[in-house]
């Protein structure tokens, strides 16, 4: 059974209106200098990149903001650049990073980036602590002792001292990631009011990136202008327009008459009707997400291993990303991405109804048990919650799917009052860690409502001590090697299904090339885009 709300039911009557709502007429088409996009946007609820953790706000402010280092768009995987850190130092305890900054940067407002700027950046996240800044806190800097442990010590010179020792790559690809974005300390200074800026940054940019923020109308568009004077050299389009249409069939006829250049958000219906359509074609670009159900193991019947087990053998992994999502995912069962230092590519799990009955018979339910899944009203988590509830009826299990808002699923989850959850998790910064933190890592005897494995009360005090290790490891190779061990027993024993990973799949008017809606620096990528 699956209760709807009623928001869902009006769905498709709003797409007709609002289809009936444009002008006829004839195909337009863009400015040649302007990148137009349809997108879903109202989900962009910060332009502070210290607050914002949402992927619309990561897809704006990495082509707004430099971080001290940059992974290389042109590359299939997460290769490190310099970005404002021209070159780093590691003290022979492995814990003090000492950063040289790029000199002859300069922000948008024309003020001279220097190491005053960058500590200034590394210390506001803690200061203001929003949700971003747990990433700097799992490496031991804190509120309490930012002062101290981030310090200019040149003009052009940064130290930073973490609490251990960790891996090189592990910190690099930190300050790749939103929260390490550098800041104009001087104009949030001059803004600062009671929130080191927070509100006015919000609203406003102080960055030296690519473009700047020339508009923000939220839950309506947003405008980029290109900056001229930027250090890695001047994008190809002076402007980028992102306008939020929240539907996928008005995106894609504002795209078939011309009026966008990028249709963001289609559903595998509309990319199948658009392709060999005349001047449009269909590109997919790999993401760091990943899509999971998970089993609450507080659960009296999901505590049970055997249990556990059947429920991965009922997951039609191979019909999901070719029948019900084809080209916007591909089959993947371990929680770190592909492309992501020390990836899996074995799958051990495939859909045996057969087996799976069998489990349930030793596990005490020879009748088979009933279950409910809670998960968004939203495409594709409420789509794919509706295929499992048919294959998990071919197993015995008889689902019942509880679909509400993306904020009340979140509220029961954390809460740990679900029996399974179905989510999508995206990958903060190319580094393992990240996942593993969540995936891997319930330090025994604490509160910690911020991990995947807490909400789903999977105590691992062994894998929680070899996650702590992988991020201490300095040699690469050994690195990926851990990890490679973790996931081979989490996707044995935990609580986790993980049936995919994603790609965005675009649709765009074919004289637009070198656009990115995904790169693996996660995040779109505008400068590129040239128009022919």
């Amino acid at each position: 059974m699956i209760r709807l709300p009623k928001r869902a039911l009006l769905s498709g009557g709003a797409a007709t209106l609002a289809l009936a709502a444009l002008p006829r007429g004839a195909a337009a088409q863009t400015p040649r200098n302007t990148l137009v996009i349809a997108a879903q946007i109202d989900d962009l609820v910060a332009l502070d990149p210290h607050h914002s953790f949402e992927v619309t706000g990561s897809d704006v402010l990495k082509n707004v903001y430099d971080q001290l280092f940059v992974i290389d768009e042109s590359k299939p995987t997460a290769e490190l650049l310099p970005g404002l850190a021209e070159s780093f130092t590691v003290s022979e305890d492995g814990r003090t990073f000492t950063f040289r900054i790029r000199q002859g940067v300069r922000f948008h407002s024309g003020n001279a980036l220097t190491a005053a700027d960058v500590a200034f950046s590394i210390r506001r996240p803690l200061l203001i602590n929003r949700t971003p800044a747990f990433m700097y806190r799992s490496v031991g800097l804190t509120r309490d002792n930012v002062e101290q442990t981030v310090r200019q010590t040149g003009e052009f010179e940064v130290q930073v001292t973490f609490d251990q020792a960790y891996a090189p790559s592990l910190i690099q690809n930190l300050f790749t990631a939103t929260i390490g974005s550098v800041v104009d300390s001087r104009l949030v200074q001059q803004n600062a009011g009671d929130d080191l800026g927070n509100a006015w940054l919000n609203r406003n940019s102080a960055a030296s990136g690519a473009y700047r923020i020339a508009r923000y109308q939220p839950n309506e568009s947003y405008t980029l202008e290109r900056n001229d004077s930027w250090w890695r050299g001047r994008a190809n389009l002076q402007r980028v327009i992102v306008r939020h249409v929240p539907e996928a069939a008005t995106q894609r006829l504002l795209l078939e008459r011309g009026d966008v250049d990028v249709a963001r958000n289609l559903t595998p219906t509309d990319i199948a009707a658009l392709r060999g359509r005349p001047n449009i074609a269909i590109a997919e670009f790999p993401r760091g997400t990943i899509q999971y159900f998970s089993a609450n193991m507080g659960d009296p019947i999901l505590s049970n291993p055997k249990v556990i087990e059947a429920l991965k053998q009922l997951v039609d992994y191979d019909a999901i990303a070719n029948n019900l999502l084809p080209g916007q995912v591909f089959p993947h069962q371990s929680f770190i991405p592909r492309a992501i230092l020390g990836e899996v590519d074995s799958r051990p799990w495939r859909f045996d109804p057969a087996r799976a009955r069998a489990l349930l018979a030793e596990a005490g339910h020879p009748n088979g048990i009933r279950l409910t899944m809670d998960t968004a009203n939203t495409f594709p988590s409420l789509d794919v919650a509706q295929a499992l509830q048919a294959s998990f009826a071919r197993g015995g299990v008889t689902l019942e799917v509880l679909p509400a808002t993306g904020a009340q699923v979140l509220a029961k989850f954390r809460a740990r009052n679900h029996q399974l959850f179905i989510g999508i998790w995206g990958l903060g910064y190319p580094d393992p860690h990240y996942n593993a933190d969540s995936f891997a890592h319930n330090p025994p005897g604490g509160n910690n409502p911020g991990k995947l494995t807490w909400r789903n009360n999977w105590n691992i005090p062994e894998l929680t001590a070899r996650t702590e290790a992988a991020m201490r490891e300095r040699d690469q190779n050994a690195r990926a090697a851990i990890y490679r061990q973790i996931q081979e027993e989490f996707m044995g024993t935990s609580p986790f299904a993980v049936f995919a990973q994603q790609q965005v799949q675009v649709a765009h008017r074919t004289n637009l090339t070198g656009y990115m809606a995904s790169s693996p620096g996660l995040s779109a990528v505008y400068w590129r885009a040239q128009k022919g």
